[in-house]
């Protein structure tokens, strides 16, 4: 079997005739799913209900969550919060603001219409206008002998944002996104963004960009959907170890449950779960191109305060490296035989992560990752070649989100410890996509610490500092004794250190807005970062002062119209 090489159109194609399929066997049971955003401040809001101990069913270790789930949750919060007895300023803030923005979705689960709803179309669902000043020299990686990693920092101090295009100096960024319902069943929504300095372009790199677009079927509880979709697995706060937002979203084809749900028998203990997984492929700018990538991920929460996961993703095949048949691409992506690599490598990503919640000391958190890169077949007999186990990395930390009693005061600590060959493999099977890493953007042989403590004021704004520290050393790809030819300098360990100040606001209705529309919300976000780095990029005695400025404001119109 041969992969697409430069016919990516075989795969839309493909898709195009499952949704086909799809409309022809439309299931009894059907919503409208839509995919909210990873920077959407619906996540913040959910995660401070579930911090102060509102939400029991909030597996937020598989991100995104579609907008009927967010108001399944607000629902459930605001059942809880008139149950509790307790006046809590900010949880009710929390949910009314919530309420707002899924107004449309809540009104459907509140009347049971979930899987009754007309054609409906939301032209624009969020505009966002954003300001970035960026200053300092970017990270890169380069390749050396055995293993192979291309990729470059697209803005310092500002990653997680969807792989936009960015110059040092000033950007602006329009974001805007909407979507659209059909037969009860079939959405289709997205989300473009224009970006890069107005008075010139990035080189090489176009300055509109789609982001998050995708048209999706809904069978029960099943989402099944085509296009970009966004990713955020596990457990880590400022970064992920396995799939993250780094990048800009790939194409490819994606199944998930839309509600938590129960496994059957007796592995219904396993308590309510998330699970979601995907095919698609990667970009073409390398010799061997669009590889194949597939993963799963799964989270349980058997207990009130135990929730556990699972993640898994191997990269395969693409143009000159698919030397197999289709029984050779099932062995490979499913990890039962992988072959050898003269018929194609792969490179496989797998974890394990867990978190413990401690309602009696102030709903403390703590949680636990480990990701592992490649096989080790023969060192570990058996499950060696379905999970990778060759290079671990960690991440963990502690939230405490009612710091003081009130529940206005948060802290975070999280470390993350990334191993030699975290993301490298032989050409080109590194965990890139355009040029940027698809999980923890800090890069292999690195290490992380970050602590965050944060404040609400009037239960509608929010300032955080934190503080960083990272190191990262050559060598990365095991080898440390052949010259790396991309460097030409001597290699020396980096270390950086830096803070950040973080202030947001809940989004509020706008007052002058209602002659367009009484439901008109409004919300804005800064961040102000600065970094001191020594021997960047490894070169001794490069010594560099990286800055950053992020201003953003957004609207939320609400228009809907039902046809």
């Amino acid at each position: 079997m041969r992969s697409s090489r430069h016919q990516p159109w075989k795969f839309a194609l493909a898709a195009g005739v499952i949704f086909q399929i799809l409309l022809a066997i439309r299931a009894r049971a059907s919503t409208y799913v839509v995919y909210i955003p990873l920077d959407s401040p619906i996540y913040d809001e959910l995660e401070e209900l579930n911090g102060l101990g509102y939400l029991d069913t909030y597996l937020d270790e598989a991100k995104p969550i579609s907008r009927v789930e967010a108001a399944r949750l607000t629902i459930e919060a605001a059942g809880k919060l008139n149950d509790s007895g307790h006046y809590e300023p900010l949880a009710r803030a929390a949910v009314r603001t919530l309420a707002q923005q899924l107004r449309e979705e809540i009104s459907w689960l509140r009347h049971d219409a979930e899987d009754d709803q007309p054609t409906m179309v939301e032209p624009i669902d969020r505009i966002e206008g954003e300001y970035i000043y960026s200053a300092g020299q970017s990270r890169y990686w380069k390749v050396n002998q055995n293993s192979q990693i291309f990729t470059q920092e697209q803005t310092p101090l500002l990653p997680y944002n969807d792989g936009l295009p960015t110059s040092s100096g000033s950007n602006e960024i329009l974001r805007a996104g909407g979507w659209a319902g059909f037969a009860g069943f079939l959405t289709g929504y997205g989300e473009g963004a224009v970006a890069g300095p107005v008075t010139k372009g990035v080189p090489n790199v176009s300055r509109a960009q789609l982001l998050g677009s995708e048209v999706v079927a809904s069978f029960g509880n099943v989402a099944i959907s085509f296009g970009q979709h966004e990713r955020w697995w596990g457990t880590g706060y400022f970064a992920p170890l396995s799939q993250g937002d780094n990048a800009m979203p790939f194409w490819g084809l994606t199944i998930d449950n839309i509600h938590p749900s129960y496994m059957p028998g007796f592995l219904r203990y396993l308590g309510p779960s998330r699970r979601e997984l995907f095919i698609g492929q990667g970009d073409g700018d390398k010799y061997w191109t669009h590889p194949w990538i597939i993963g799963h991920n799964i989270v349980f929460k058997p207990l009130p305060w135990f929730e556990l996961g699972a993640t898994r993703a191997i990269m395969l095949g693409g143009a000159h490296n698919d030397n197999y048949n289709f029984m050779g691409f099932l062995g490979k992506a499913t990890g039962i035989n992988t072959g050898s690599i003269s018929s194609g490598q792969t490179n496989s990503r797998g974890g394990f992560y867990l978190k413990f919640y401690f309602p009696g000391l102030r709903n403390t958190q703590i949680y636990q990752e480990m990701l592992g890169e490649d096989n080790l077949t023969k060192e570990i007999p058996g499950i060696g070649r379905f999970m990778p186990f060759l290079a671990v990395s960690y991440q963990g930390g502690v939230y405490v989100p009612r710091l003081t009693k009130d529940g206005l005061t948060d802290f975070r600590f999280e470390y993350t410890i990334l191993e030699t060959n975290y993301s490298t493999h032989a050409d080109p099977l590194y965990w890139t996509y355009e040029g940027q890493l698809m999980g923890d953007a800090l890069g292999p042989n690195a290490t992380e610490v970050d602590l965050q403590i944060g404040r609400w004021l009037e239960h509608s704004h929010k300032i955080s500092l934190r503080f960083f520290y990272t190191e990262q050393a050559p060598g990365y790809a095991g080898d440390q004794s052949y010259p790396f030819k991309f460097y030409p300098y001597a290699l020396s360990k980096e270390h950086s250190a830096g803070a950040m100040l973080d202030l947001s606001s809940l989004p509020t209705s706008l007052k002058r807005l209602k002659q367009l529309h009484p439901d008109f919300l409004g919300d804005w976000h800064a961040k102000i970062a600065i970094e001191y780095a020594s021997n960047l990029n490894y070169q001794a005695g490069a010594h560099s002062f990286r800055t950053m400025i992020f201003l953003s404001t957004s609207v939320m119109p609400n228009w809907n119209f039902h046809f």
